[in-house]
């Protein structure tokens, strides 16, 4: 294990290049995103050019709206320290060019059919073509502006209670019919304050769970800025205790820092280490992938697992699920991950799925073991939107087969 010392000095200069490595794929983002739009909805139109130009300067500005952010909002690249007013107004924009452009990209295949056919019949699309077209684009983005509200409105409520069964072959008797709750993804900041996480916090110990697991990315921001926000944790309460494990975001907000002020607030950090619970379950946890980044120790499954005899049923929690192979392959029995947000969007998820090995919400079977992900009780504010992909506490309920 890298000293919390050697953690703090590693943090600056890993936390500079990563930021600066996010900060040129969402320049690579913006581009596309600013590109098509302004080649495809703005150019067409029959308008001066002051006009077009006049255009296409707010849809650039939407479009690299985490730079322009940035320059305002402080040195934490995906946390500006901003009005949540103007934090919710630039990502309903950001979200609305973001949309757009994947409708104007489906009317624009249907279109292309259409032109296709026209010309296998040796007919030429008809002038009103371009009108209709340029129609249905602003149809399209007063849809777009439409969806993004809803999506914001759905990303930021309370998460609510989801249940779900999972059954384990090696499940002790004395566990069957335990309760998990599993938050993730909280992501405290500006925009996801105390009192949303209170109420977060409410609804999970309402539901009497015998076992709470927080599954990282509980934080964006320093401990100075966000901290406090994460203080009605502490009303965390289960028969069997609070742990949990540290996501990607804990590693670029501060990781020796956010450390131990987390088990400050009674959680349990499981950092490659394992719990045996009092019905003879083992409860293990992992650090995350983003550690070697930071000259940290990254997650060793067989390290938390040591000193555990085979046969013994084994519960990881992972913030990714991109570990779940080798978890199943080292004789895990139920993986539980967020990471994902559930792909916020349906849709987008098939997209968010590709890169977390095929992964992104809900309970599958690797091998044989059981892996659930949750969509996550917060969002991260760069793109606080949910569109059929609710946030959640997930009530785990476990029975044997």
């Amino acid at each position: 294990m890298v000293s919390e010392s050697r953690a703090e000095h590693a943090l600056p200069g890993e936390e500079g290049r990563e930021r600066g490595k996010k900060q040129v794929l969402m320049l690579i983002l913006g581009c596309i995103l600013a590109g098509y739009v302004i080649g495809r909805a703005i150019l067409p139109l029959r308008l001066h050019w002051g006009w077009k130009i006049g255009l296409a300067v707010p849809v650039l500005l939407t479009a690299f709206k985490f730079h322009v952010l940035h320059w305002f909002g402080g040195p934490r690249f995906f946390a500006p320290e901003l009005p949540v007013a103007l934090l919710l107004t630039a990502a309903w924009l950001f979200t609305l060019l973001f949309l757009f452009f994947f409708l104007l990209l489906a009317a624009d295949l249907v279109r292309g059919g259409i032109l296709i056919v026209l010309l296998c019949r040796g007919r030429k699309p008809s002038p009103c073509f371009r009108v209709v077209g340029n129609r249905v684009n602003l149809g399209l983005l007063l849809a777009a502006g439409v969806l993004a509200a809803v999506g914001i409105g759905a990303g930021t409520a309370v998460p609510e209670v989801r249940h779900v069964t999972i059954r384990i072959p090696d499940l002790p008797e004395e566990a069957d019919g335990m309760t998990i709750a599993l938050l993730a993804d909280i992501h405290a900041d500006t925009l996801t304050r105390a009192d949303r996480i209170r109420e977060m916090v409410a609804r999970t110990n309402a539901a009497k769970p015998d076992l709470i697991v927080l599954a990282g990315d509980l934080v964006d921001g320093t401990v100075e800025g966000s901290g406090a926000e994460l203080l009605p944790l502490r009303e965390l309460s289960a028969p069997y205790g609070v742990f949990g494990v540290p996501g990607n975001h804990e590693y670029y907000s501060g990781y020796g820092q956010w450390m131990p002020f987390l088990e400050t607030l009674g959680i349990e950090l499981l950092l490659n280490a394992h719990r045996v619970l009092p019905n003879q379950v083992v409860l293990a946890g992992v650090t995350d992938s983003a550690a070697a980044r930071f000259g940290l120790e990254g997650p060793e499954i067989g390290g938390a697992f040591a000193g555990i005899e085979d046969g013994a049923c084994r519960i990881l929690v992972a913030h990714r699920p991109e570990l779940a192979a080798e978890a199943a392959g080292q004789g895990v029995d139920l993986m539980l991950s967020g990471h994902t947000h559930g792909g916020m969007i349906v849709g987008v998820d098939r997209f968010i799925a590709g890169f977390n090995a095929g992964y992104v919400s809900g309970l599958y079977r690797v091998g044989e073991m059981a892996l659930f992900i949750t969509n996550g009780a917060g969002i991260w504010n760069g793109f606080p939107v949910r569109i059929g992909v609710p946030s959640e506490i997930a009530l785990i309920h476990l029975v044997r087969n």
